[in-house]
């Protein structure tokens, strides 16, 4: 009889063919043969099974990996972790992780071509199975011309393992406070003075993560970008060592982008060594202050005081593929006037926030987040001249009547609190050096919590009134975009757009968007100008639409 694979394996000859392999030896009176579904009707000749002895590998040629000859099986310890199978009649190439198992995930694919076509590729530690016969190894960053290249020859029922004849590097790019930070590089080979391309720093609590060059081993030069083999300042060099991960740190300006030290990092040092950590910790406090006294003619006599504060504090873990980053951002500015015995609020805003990512993807991951955003410190209407103001309940009856006041206090501590939640998908839609972007998109829902916010109400022709706010929620679609633009080496501006569209009837879009542009005078001093727009019918009864301008000179130091 003349045995035939099942039309059931969709085109994959090669699992047809370890298939039929298995039959055992005398099954079948004619050869045995293989037919594939969708092919010719006329079955393909399958190749006859090797022996046992036909599984050692023949004596190696030069220039090609071989199975060690010296045994029949595979018992290199380094297989021990795969349990990929091999069928009958097949074999495999293995390359060992070395120095790259802790990077998991961002190490390279590697790749099996044969000739031109690539013929199978998978991660390290891990047996490609493919049909007997010479290969080509491929594996590194760069081009294809670029990457290393190890001829392998595989026999059938055995592994061949790759000698770890590659090497890995990870340039962490920060400032002289050393806080990680984009700035860019150029990595070339020293002996060749071949570029092998641009590099950038991470932002890590926007869950970027630093480029793995993978190369073979030598000595390299990192150079600022722009520059050449030739420059004598703006570079640093390293050498690679086979089968090692090396972790280097280049201290850069933000602001020039020159180079202001470099080094490799020592791996047990707990505060350099950041990539095995799985907590990530910042923070930056800063603020301005502004102090005047005059007796000049013309001016009221007296001081006054003008002060800012802010703190922003952000925490990330990250165990790959998950991210959960939490921030907190406080921004207080008060200020007495030289006619005023007590101080009134500028800015007032304490904002939590805090995102849980899937990587499910580089570029895309469902998220989970909730936020609260509320005011820290009570807030006053302030009147030129003394006035009357009725206060009414929430019946709109009058229940008390200030008479020839300078203010009135329509808000109390935490008043109001806002609560925020989102579920949806991340996309990591833009990353250069000039520009990105992150775009968020899900179901969303809000929660408006007044406790005791009043609205204030002018009367010309009567008493003010103050009149109480309900609380309220929504749910709809919500849609975030974070985005930043470098325009020079001193110029950066982001913006930062919130917004929701309620399924409720009646109710309309809710949004807030922020946009900043920053002029950086030093690493600890920037003019910032702050456009805010806000539509919140809840909140502002009067005008949904209210804005905000802030010119500010600002002044930052980092904590940790």
């Amino acid at each position: 009889m003349e045995v035939s694979c099942p039309d059931v394996f969709l085109g994959n000859l090669d699992t047809c063919r370890a298939t039929c392999a298995l039959y055992p030896a005398g099954a079948a009176t004619a050869p045995i043969r293989c037919r594939v579904h969708g092919q010719s009707e006329v079955p393909a000749p399958l190749a006859a099974v090797p022996e046992a002895a036909a599984t050692r590998a023949p004596a190696a040629a030069p220039g090609i990996v071989t199975p060690d000859p010296a045994t029949e099986f595979d018992d290199d310890p380094r297989l021990l972790t795969d349990l990929s199978i091999v069928p009958p009649g097949f074999g495999a190439v293995f390359l060992p992780a070395a120095g790259l198992a802790r990077l998991k995930d961002r190490a390279p694919l590697a790749a099996l071509y044969q000739g031109q076509t690539l013929v199978a590729e998978g991660p390290l530690n891990r047996r490609l199975v493919v049909s007997p016969g010479d290969y080509q190894v491929r594996l590194g960053s760069g081009a294809y011309e670029q990457q290393m290249a190890v001829a392998v020859r595989v026999v059938p029922g055995r592994t061949t393992i790759v000698p770890p004849n590659w090497a890995a590097l990870e340039v962490n790019v920060v400032d002289p406070q050393f806080v990680p930070f984009r700035g860019t590089y150029e990595l070339l080979r020293a002996d060749t003075r071949e570029v092998l391309g641009p590099g950038f720093g991470a932002d890590e609590l926007l869950g970027e993560r630093l480029k793995i060059w993978v190369v073979a081993p030598g000595l390299y030069k990192i150079i600022q970008s722009g520059g050449t083999y030739r420059d004598r300042t703006n570079f640093a060099t390293v050498r690679l060592l086979p089968g090692e991960f090396t972790r280097f740190s280049l201290v850069q300006d933000p602001d020039t982008s020159q180079f202001l030290g470099a080094g490799e990092v020592d791996p047990e040092d707990p505060e350099t060594s950041k990539a095995d950590r799985q907590w990530t910790f910042r923070g930056i406090i800063g603020g301005d202050l502004s102090f005047n006294r005059s007796t000049l003619t013309g001016a009221p006599d007296g001081w006054s005081l003008v002060g800012d504060l802010f703190l922003d504090v952000a925490a990330q873990l990250d165990v790959e593929p998950h991210v959960w980053i939490t921030r907190l951002e406080v921004e207080e500015g008060q200020s007495r006037r030289r006619d005023t015995d007590h101080f009134q609020n500028i800015t007032d805003r304490l904002f939590l926030h805090t995102i849980y990512i899937y990587r499910l993807l580089p570029w895309f991951g469902p998220y989970v987040r909730v936020a609260t955003e509320t005011k820290l410190l009570p807030r006053d209407q302030e009147f030129d001249a003394p006035r009357d103001v009725e206060i009414l309940n929430d019946a709109g009856v009058v229940t008390e009547t200030l008479s020839g006041v300078d203010r009135v206090r329509f808000a109390g501590s935490f008043s109001p609190v806002e609560l925020k939640q989102g579920v949806g998908g991340n996309f990591q839609v833009l990353r250069s050096r000039d520009a990105e972007l992150d775009l968020r998109v899900g179901f969303g829902a809000r929660q408006l919590f007044a406790r005791g916010l009043r609205q204030y109400e002018r009367n010309d022709t009567g008493p003010d009134r103050l009149t109480p706010l309900d609380s309220g929620h929504s749910e709809g679609i919500e849609g975030t975009a974070l985005g930043l633009a470098r325009v020079t080496r001193w110029v950066t501006l982001s913006t930062e757009f919130d917004g929701l569209e309620p399924f409720n009837d009646g109710q309309s879009l809710l949004f807030t968007w922020r946009n900043q542009a920053s002029l950086r005078l030093a690493s600890f001093a920037s003019l910032n100008y702050r456009f805010i727009l806000v539509r919140n019918p809840v909140l502002n009864v009067g005008d949904p639409l209210q804005t905000e301008h802030d010119l500010q000179l600002r002044f930052s130091y980092t904590l940790f």
